[in-house]
């Protein structure tokens, strides 16, 4: 399923995700989760060899953000700490 374009001189809103392909030839995906702690978006990125899993990985996120399952930025723990 391929992206729908925006009409030329026309952006995106504020918070929305955003898809590209990549000079390393995968494609990425950014998505906004909400604000981190030090008052930063907190955005998070994907990135896969297609675009309709980087669609899917996209919408994945958006429905955590949407459903308020997100876990907390940052780092995951490593085995020492």
């Amino acid at each position: 399923m391929a992206r729908k374009k925006r009409p030329e001189g026309t952006r995106a809103p504020n918070g929305a995700s955003s898809i590209y392909l990549g000079k390393d030839g995968k494609w990425h995906g950014r998505v906004t989760m909400g604000i981190k702690d030090d008052g930063k978006p907190d955005r998070r990125h994907v990135e896969r060899k297609t675009e309709t899993e980087i669609i899917d990985a996209v919408r994945e996120l958006e429905r955590q953000r949407d459903s308020g399952r997100v876990r907390k930025a940052g780092r995951s723990l490593t085995v020492e700490q």
